[in-house]
């Protein structure tokens, strides 16, 4: 399903589309004046009965998409100042994905181990929590690096865009 909406905001020409709509849930992906961004909104099991976005969908999509454009319109504005800024995140960043694919090559090998017989069980289960733990840790650090970045120099972001977004258009020429 793809519904072209189209609005205008503070006097600019804003498209996108409606990419998914059901009874729960819709994704909203702005086409123009920027592209290759989306957001949607979901609704818990418990709540759908009091909200069905094929019934407010249009409305909801106008809503996501003001948004989106803001949040864009927000991040070109400073996108100088930003990048500069955002540069020193990257470098932690990427450290964190190197140690990522580090402890990714740890669990392939302790898995060779064990199927090799090195390991019991127990030694394997104890080693596999670890490393998980540690993925987690990285993970959890690289959102939170993120997330004090968007505080310390986006007052008023809405998060439409995830974090992988907003590091591909800060990233970005």
């Amino acid at each position: 399903m793809n519904k072209h909406i189209s609005l205008t905001i503070d006097g600019q020409s804003v498209s996108g589309i409606i990419s998914d709509l059901s009874r729960s849930g819709l994704t909203v992906e702005i086409t123009s004046p920027f592209s290759g961004y989306r957001t949607g909104r979901n609704v818990a099991t418990f709540a759908r009965a009091s909200r069905n976005y094929l019934v407010i969908g249009e409305q909801v999509a106008s809503e996501l998409l003001t948004e989106l454009y803001n949040d864009l319109k927000l991040l070109a504005e400073k996108r100088d100042l930003l990048t500069t800024e955002f540069k020193r995140v990257l470098s932690k960043l990427r450290q964190h994905k190197a140690n990522q694919k580090e402890l990714s090559a740890k669990t392939s090998e302790l898995r060779q181990q064990f199927k090799a017989g090195l390991q019991d069980q127990k030694q394997y289960q104890q080693s596999l929590k670890a490393i998980r733990d540690n993925e987690t840790q990285q993970d959890m650090q690289s959102r939170e690096l993120v997330e004090q970045f968007i505080d310390d120099h986006l007052p008023g972001w809405h998060h439409s865009l995830d974090h992988d977004q907003l590091i591909s258009f800060l990233s970005s020429d």
